[in-house]
């Protein structure tokens, strides 16, 4: 089995989900995952109807033609050399050179990614140019000399006999050309020059020969990888001596347990053993963090095999991703023509002593190694001592790559206790709760038709006089920066005198500006729905917005969208719920995104153009 150890998780913005309304319920979010499936099947086929049309035009034309019975039996062993020359770039020297340690020879891959020298990588792994050529290789040898070679197979069977046996035959080595890639070149070789020198009176056409050899040399790898794994394990050499008693008994141990360890390996079980069943679902990790990084390494498996990043792979082979954060078991169950099905096992997250003893055998240094036997005469440059090639060939396990770029999230727990803890904090929450209300009311697309709503307006007119002051108890001096200390509430002037500049400012980006002086349209409907916004919140907290926890509540339940309406004045919001969706529900939202952002800068937001400018960029990569 072939192990990938080592990841580099790179932090990027999470803007790959469909952007959703605000205030859907849980039953009614959207999953993804079907629509993508859906969207890839029909680019497959419509991908694939072209290919099938042109592979079987041009076929046709082959087979109509003599050059198949002209030029044999050369052209059966150009066309054998050829598949021969590209499996063994394909499967051994490319995967050789990308290798962490190439033949265990070499203390570093002779062929580098462009991210192998960064210590930390912020955009996706870059194409290089031999992972294309690892692609077009593999191209060429499924697609046109597998097929040629099916073709240039002698005719030694009757017409119908002969179609059924290319058919079954044929297809049986295709499937094995995408489930098990890697030695079909071997099988290749071997066949070609066992029965074409050694018992060609045996022969039964190539494309026979090939198949029952595909069979029988598929066993034999199988015997040969559990051969290594037990061989590797009662090496003399990687046993724990404890005392002379070990070093008299082991030799007499060896025999037995080796044979014992062969018996018991070797039996006979199905491809899908690691299945707890055969009709595997998609479930979801308990952990948002443990979901998202499932569904990266969903989105960018396949890819990443055909472009060779994880070295030679079959059906059945195992690879460990592992950080400093987080190792994870990849299993490969099925591979196909551009398809991939997998399991990920064996989560361990960070602190158990099974990630930290895997992360220091993987991370250990071989290449300072420099000792030869029992000396230490040092190593040639980019080479590996003699003690460290040695010991890295008595490994069950191999690093292939130690910079392996996968997109993934880094979700760091920030306690909201902590952080609304003291009253300015929860001060600056709602200055922002407020701000964000008013860009968005001022951004909508719909402002024109809700000031000119008579529904709105009449239920607004109240605070178009003059002296309004709105009472409510749920309004604080400690957190409502514009609370009026001499009227014992929010009125229209303390409102004016804190956000006036901003919603003219907000005003002023618009493409057609609207009148925002302080007696406007635009002033009042901003008023009354800062005012419901801050409403909503203390009536989610139970009117106890002092108090830490209800805050935390209130401030919870207004982020699901659960808004709820309890004082007549703000009735008039009914007029159009959009009110709420598009502009109180986004507002709590950004407030929460501005209040941690806040810790990192807490000076810049205080201009309006550079606060402009955060919320428009946040809101478009939500």
């Amino acid at each position: 089995m072939n192990f990938i150890l080592h990841i580099i998780d790179t932090v990027q913005d999470f803007t790959q989900f469909k952007r959703q309304e605000p205030r859907r319920p849980l039953s009614e979010v959207h999953d993804p995952l079907p629509d993508k499936l859906r969207a890839s099947v029909n680019e497959r086929l419509q991908s694939d109807l072209i290919v099938c049309v042109v592979i079987a035009v041009l076929y046709f034309a082959i087979h109509v033609s003599t050059v198949f019975i002209a030029l044999q039996p050369f052209l059966s062993y150009v066309l054998y050399g050829l598949l021969g020359a590209v499996g063994l770039l394909t499967h051994y020297l490319l995967p050789q050179v990308r290798k962490q340690l190439p033949w265990y020879c070499f203390s570093h891959p002779l062929f580098k990614t462009k991210e192998y020298y960064q210590f930390e990588v912020r955009d996706a792994a870059h194409v290089m140019w031999f992972e294309k050529l690892h692609v077009w290789l593999l191209f060429v040898e499924k697609n046109l000399s597998g097929s040629a070679r099916e073709l240039a197979s002698p005719k030694r069977l009757d017409t119908e006999v002969g179609a059924l046996m290319i058919t079954v035959a044929g297809l049986k080595l295709l499937r094995s050309c995408y489930s098990s890639p890697t030695y079909q070149y071997i099988t290749i070789l071997f066949t070609v020059l066992f029965f074409t020198f050694d018992y060609k009176h045996m022969s039964e056409t190539l494309l026979l020969d090939l198949f029952l050899m595909s069979i029988l040399f598929s066993k034999m790898w199988e015997l040969f990888y559990k051969l290594h794994f037990v061989y590797t394990y009662i090496a003399p050499w990687q046993i724990t001596w404890g005392s002379a008693f070990h070093a008299f008994a082991q030799p007499f141990a060896v025999p037995h347990s080796a044979m014992l360890a062969i018996f018991i390996t070797s039996y006979v079980r199905p491809v899908k053993f690691w299945e707890r069943d055969y009709n595997t679902k998609r479930w979801i990790t308990p952990t948002l963090d443990s979901r998202i990084n499932w569904t990266e390494i969903q989105h960018s498996l396949c890819g990443d095999l055909l472009l060779g990043r994880w070295g030679n792979f079959s059906t059945g082979d195992c690879f460990i991703l592992a950080s400093d954060y987080l190792n994870a078991l990849v299993h490969l169950i099925e591979i196909g023509n551009g398809l991939v099905t997998f399991q990920l096992r064996g989560l361990e997250f960070r602190g158990t002593y099974c990630q930290q003893r895997e992360v220091e055998a993987i991370t250990e240094g071989v290449e300072e190694d420099e000792g030869c036997c029992c000396c230490e005469p040092g190593h040639l440059p980019h080479f590996l001592s003699f003690n460290a090639a040695f010991g890295q060939r008595w490994l069950a396990w191999e690093v292939l790559v130690t910079k392996y770029v996968l997109e993934g999230y880094s979700i760091t727990d920030n306690s909201a206790a902590s952080m609304l803890q003291v009253f300015d904090l929860r001060r600056i929450l709602t200055t922002y709760y407020v701000k964000g209300i008013i860009y968005y009311v001022v951004e909508s697309p719909k402002l024109e038709e809700w000031l000119a709503n008579e529904t709105m307006r009449d239920g607004l007119r109240g605070c178009t006089e003059r002296n309004y002051v709105d009472l409510d108890p749920t309004f604080n001096p400690n957190i409502d920066e514009d609370y009026d200390h001499r009227l014992a509430g929010i009125s229209r002037d303390s409102f004016c005198g804190v956000y006036l500049g901003w919603i003219q400012y907000c005003n002023s980006r618009r493409t057609k500006p609207l009148d925002s002086e302080k007696d406007s349209a635009l002033v009042l409907l901003c008023f009354g729905l800062c005012v419901l916004g801050r409403r909503a919140l203390g009536t989610a907290a139970h009117h106890m917005s002092s108090n830490l926890e209800s805050f935390l509540f209130g401030l919870h339940a207004l982020f699901k969208g659960d808004f709820r309406i309890s004082s007549i004045r703000d009735e008039w919001i009914f007029a159009d719920m959009e009110l709420l969706r598009k502009v109180v529900v986004p507002g709590i939202r950004m407030s929460l995104k501005l209040h941690q952002d806040h810790f990192t800068s807490p000076d810049e937001y205080e201009e309006p153009a550079v606060l402009y400018e955060a919320i428009s960029l946040i809101s478009r990569t939500w």
